[in-house]
């Protein structure tokens, strides 16, 4: 298509867009960008309203995923309305071509802020990522999913109010209502959320990823990843880890933009709106001394073997399947015991297998002694103790993996045999050490018998607390967790290995997460405790059906328009809102929580609670169709 040099008339088969006057003429104004495959022109009406209006190049008129992606634009869009979106009236013909006619926004691309602007200002970020949320959460409503999120698609009408343009590779949430170009690999690459590789797993959260990455490049001048080619942009944001912000970030927006950029959707936030919530919370730097890792979990909480995130409770990771050690509170005590027998050195292999695996769990809260990294260490010897029989087998587990022998016993140190073995030889020679020292004492009498039996016991007690070779921080205890939560993680960690896909998996993390989390003030006996058990199983029901839902589609032609094909995705989709919904409300509930601080607990909230009980009990209806 050439340029028009001069407005032109419109031809005699012109149209109307929806919600304009009947019998407006409309006519055609220069251009004011090109796209590759679209051009925009300003588009005359006859009161002097102007409008925007989008062509497809002559090129693409005849490519059909071009055509189909031009007309469901209009089809998404027409009719809605959000100060934060590029409003899309309809489409018309004008010259003999299509049209998309929309609102015209007059000022820069966000693209071009970021290009004279950026690193910008903290207030200035805020408020346009809490604009954008507001857009996305409107969209999102609406069952429209962007996939192409990005600083040029954001237009700033009149210099400062972002909306949100260019849906031409939106799709309906809904995959059982979408044709078959909405299930291919689409998106800009500095952009693009890890699984936007599968088409099956964009949601609305594969958009709030590419927000993440809006305001990493708003606070840094620069997109979070790059690489020489696409495809290395796209390992970077699938392998390697977020890049540090700036430490002039605050805190929470550090917290925000690192949750945003989480690699699997069920470790960012789950709605628009929640991310809005979030903004608005940080508006004159209210929350600068908020804790930082409310919003994403710990570096702390993530697995040594693949560095995804964990679920400390589960025991294992849910991405390779590594067992993990955890610390809960009980009467139990762990001691490496071997190998060899007791009094022998341990390997100096082992002992720096021991010291590495330590500060490789830095969520365990155990630590290295002195005595363990500058000595060869002496079995048997304690690693932790007051720990609960659970939490102890897992240790000990660990400890074996790593080559050595280890025991759990009920008690502290001394219940173990082997560790009473070295005790009294410990002790023995300390009482000859003594005596030796005493000389010729023991003519004075008993008092000087028991001054030397004192200092010998004293001696045996010294060296024995000298064989403590790991210090414990206290404070990394994890608080048992209410029983049915402790009974229903159980129930999830017998259920995982039959969830073939990681998404999956990760989906039933996401919500094992955010309710283990919402356990620290929850009694056993508590309503809440009982709730957020069965959200934990409405979430292993879930995602089980959505890996075998999966699987069976992975069978079928999912570009025909078969009807068991269509039967699927509508099952689907049924389930995957449903748990969407429930781990959004999950996050719902965290938040305001931590808003009200610890004025109101979640057993306290009757209307919180009702909240979840309500998504709980949308997952079981559909789980009994």
């Amino acid at each position: 298509m050439t340029e028009p040099t001069q407005p032109s008339a419109p031809s005699e088969h012109a149209g109307f867009a929806a919600g304009l006057p009947p019998g407006e003429a409309l006519r055609l104004g220069e251009r004011l960008g090109q796209g590759a495959v679209a051009s925009v022109f300003r588009v005359h009406g006859a009161d002097g309203t102007t409008y925007a209006g989008k062509m497809l190049h002559r090129s693409h008129e005849q490519d059909e995923a071009a055509a189909a992606r031009f007309a469901q634009e209009a089809e998404l869009l027409e009719g809605l309305s959000h100060e934060n979106l590029v409003r899309v009236h309809g489409r018309v013909e004008l010259e003999g071509q299509r049209v998309l006619l929309m609102e015209l926004c007059e000022g820069p691309t966000l693209a071009e802020r970021i290009a004279r602007e950026a690193p910008m200002g903290h207030e200035q970020v805020r408020e346009l990522g809490r604009a954008l949320s507001c857009g996305l959460a409107y969209a999102h409503q609406a069952g429209i999913v962007h996939r192409d999120l990005k600083p040029s698609n954001v237009l700033l009408a009149g210099g400062t109010v972002p909306k949100i343009a260019d849906f031409g590779m939106a799709r309906a949430s809904s995959l059982a209502g979408v044709g078959a170009h909405a299930l291919t690999v689409l998106g800009t690459p500095d952009y693009m959320a890890p699984e936007c590789l599968d088409p099956l797993a964009v949601d609305a959260r594969t958009d709030l990823y590419a927000l993440g990455c809006i305001l990493f490049e708003m606070l840094t001048g620069r997109p979070p990843f790059s690489a020489a080619t696409p495809l290395g942009v796209l390992a970077a944001h699938r392998d390697a880890p977020v890049p540090p912000l700036p430490p002039e970030v605050p805190p929470p927006m550090r917290a925000l933009v690192a949750g945003l950029l989480a690699k699997a959707p069920g470790d960012r936030p789950q709605a628009a709106q929640a991310v809005r919530e979030a903004l608005e919370a940080m508006r004159g730097g209210a929350l600068a001394t908020r804790d930082e890792t409310e919003l994403v979990a710990t570096a702390g909480d993530r697995c040594g073997a693949c560095g995804a995130p964990l679920v400390v409770a589960l025991g294992v990771c849910v991405d390779c399947g590594q067992e993990i050690a955890h610390l809960e509170g009980g009467a139990h005590t762990v001691l490496v015991t071997g190998p060899g027998e007791p009094g022998d050195k341990l390997d100096a292999t082992l002992r720096e297998r021991l010291r590495q695996w330590l500060t490789d769990n830095p969520s365990l809260g155990l630590t290295p002694a002195d005595n363990l990294v500058k000595k060869i260490p002496r079995v048997p010897f304690p690693v932790t103790g007051r720990v609960s029989e659970r939490s102890g087998r897992s240790i000990v587990r660990a400890l074996e993996r790593l080559g050595m022998q280890a025991a759990l016993v009920e008690g502290g140190p001394l219940a173990s045999k082997a560790m009473r073995t070295k005790s009294r030889a410990l002790m023995g020679r300390a009482a000859l050490i003594v005596l030796s020292a005493s000389g010729g004492l023991w003519h004075m009498g008993w008092v000087a018998a028991a001054l030397v039996g004192a200092s010998a016991v004293g001696a045996g007690v010294m060296l024995v607390s000298a064989t403590r070779r790991v210090t414990r921080d206290e404070g990394a205890m994890a608080r048992p967790l209410p029983a049915p939560v402790r009974r229903a993680i159980d129930r999830a960690r017998a259920g995982l290995p039959a969830i073939e896909q990681r998404r999956h998996r990760q989906g039933l993390r996401a919500v094992l997460r955010r309710a283990v989390d919402l356990c620290s003030d929850v009694a056993d006996d508590d309503e809440a405790a009982e709730e957020l058990a069965r959200a934990c199983d409405a979430a292993l029901a879930a995602t089980a059906r959505l890996d075998e839902l999966d699987r069976r589609l992975a069978t079928l032609d999912r570009d025909s328009a078969s009807k068991d094909a269509r039967a699927l995705l509508h099952a689907r989709d049924t389930w995957a809102s449903r748990l969407l919904s429930l781990t959004a409300t999950l996050d719902t509930l965290a938040m305001r929580r931590a808003a009200a601080g610890a004025r109101r607990g979640l057993h306290e909230d009757e209307e919180r609670l009702e909240r979840l009980r309500a998504q709980v009990e949308a997952l079981a209806e559909v789980q009994s169709t």
